[in-house]
């Protein structure tokens, strides 16, 4: 599994690869949380919450976990870590996310649709998601 940042003006790519559609899911909170933590991931017990996310498509469903991912770091602190358990079906993400509190920067204002992109090719899941930052 790998991610990594495109630089765009106002906004920032983030592009996903893993062997599986479930881990595609997983890097981006790896990676999301690797963007709220700045500097580095704050100190503190973790705290695990079940996450939810509902669309109509694969690459919305993305974007939409994403969302509610950004939600809870703008609202309740929390910079996200890793997944303990993810359960992946058509339209319908439920996951148990570990957090940690802290006090991560507004940078993300949210997921944009533009380029959202979630597929397999080359036997590989690769994932592309605009952030607006």
């Amino acid at each position: 599994m790998s991610y990594r940042f495109v630089d765009h003006t106002a906004e920032l790519q983030l592009e996903l690869e893993a062997s599986t559609r479930e881990g595609v899911f997983e890097e981006a909170v790896v990676a999301l949380g690797d963007v709220l933590a700045g500097d580095g991931m704050p100190e503190g017990a973790e705290e695990a919450r079940e996450v939810q996310a509902r669309a109509d498509d694969d690459p919305t469903l993305l974007a939409s976990w994403l969302d509610e991912l950004v939600f809870l770091a703008e609202s309740e602190g929390l910079v996200p870590r890793h997944v303990e358990r993810l359960d992946l079906a058509p339209g319908e993400v439920t996951g148990v996310v570990s957090f940690v509190h802290g006090a991560p920067p507004h940078l993300v204002k949210g997921v944009t649709y533009h380029d959202l992109v979630l597929g397999y090719e080359d036997g590989v899941w690769r994932a592309r998601a605009v952030l607006d930052v």
